[in-house]
């Protein structure tokens, strides 16, 4: 492939990958899978940004020595432009990883030993920190120690196995690290331009991680319990995510037992991931295949 070709499947996979992705609610059944189906898409949209920035020096080069024909300018300024917006993307894209790394680390610190002078731990089996106020909240803050953090309200309106079950959701993300994830993808989500830049792949990942962590803390605490805590809490939450998580709950885990099409739609969403990656992982690795060939066989590269 060319430069301008894997610079194009770059931002068609940053742009309009994103909101087919968004749109298809079937993932919702398998959120383990279409996380990464996400996550395949992101790394083939970076690999297909650096193709770009690789292969744009040598067609620049061919078309200053004027092998590519009547075609020359165009090539020119068209190479020179997606090795320059490639490049661009994949060297902000290191540097935002690395700053947003050391950020959230102090951020994390900072919450962890702020908890530890407010909150009161609760020394039952749950093992909380539960900090006062007036409004229902559940978190967890990554780290060593990890922390899970309900206020006291979540005690007042939920009873033990719900309050057990909204527990093991947060901790279903701490064991998964389910925030290295989202750093990635907010890392992925600043380093591209304004102009191709969004929200949708962000947002999305953010929506299915709570999902899976559902499905975890369903497998451990039963899906009733779990309803019944976003049912509890879905008036005095912001935004629809509850809503949309209380509803799916509702929809994966009926009263008459599981229903199916989960394990299609994760079959589907895991096949079509690695069809995604290994386009741009096949543009990469073929030029040095035929080079590797070249200098064994000593025939000439084309």
């Amino acid at each position: 492939m060319t430069a301008l070709s894997l610079a194009a499947l770059a931002v068609l996979l940053s742009v309009a990958a994103p909101v087919a992705l968004a749109r298809a609610r079937a993932l919702h059944r398998a959120p383990r899978a279409a996380v990464v189906l996400w996550q395949a898409g992101a790394l083939a949209a970076v690999l297909a940004a650096v193709g770009a920035a690789l292969a744009a020096p040598e067609e620049i080069w061919r078309a200053v020595r004027g092998e590519q024909g009547a075609r020359d300018a165009w090539l020119l300024v068209a190479a020179s432009v997606a090795a320059l917006t490639a490049g661009t993307i994949v060297l902000r894209l290191a540097v935002t990883t690395l700053r947003l790394g050391v950020v959230l680390r102090r951020r994390r610190r900072r919450q962890r030993d702020a908890l530890d002078l407010l909150g009161a731990v609760d020394d039952d089996a749950a093992r909380l920190h539960v900090l006062s106020g007036t409004v229902p909240l559940a978190y967890c803050v990554p780290g060593r120690p990890a922390r899970v953090v309900v206020t006291e309200m979540v005690l007042q309106v939920l009873d033990e196995a719900e309050t057990r079950a909204v527990v093991e959701h947060e901790r279903a993300h701490l064991r998964a690290r389910h925030d290295l994830v989202l750093e990635a993808f907010t890392a992925l989500h600043v380093a591209f331009p304004r102009v191709v830049r969004s929200r949708l792949a962000l947002d999305a990942v953010s929506t299915l991680l709570e999902m899976l962590a559902d499905d975890i803390a369903a497998q451990r605490t039963g899906p009733g319990p779990l309803r019944r805590a976003l049912r509890a809490l879905e008036p005095k939450a912001e935004g629809h995510e509850v809503a949309l998580r209380r509803a799916r709950l509702e929809d994966v885990y009926p009263d008459d037992g599981p229903r199916g099409h989960a394990r299609a739609v994760a079959a589907g969403a895991y096949l079509t991931g690695a069809a995604v990656l290994a386009v741009p992982t096949v543009a990469l690795v073929t030029p040095w295949l035929r080079a590797a060939v070249s200098a064994l066989t000593g025939a000439p590269s084309e």
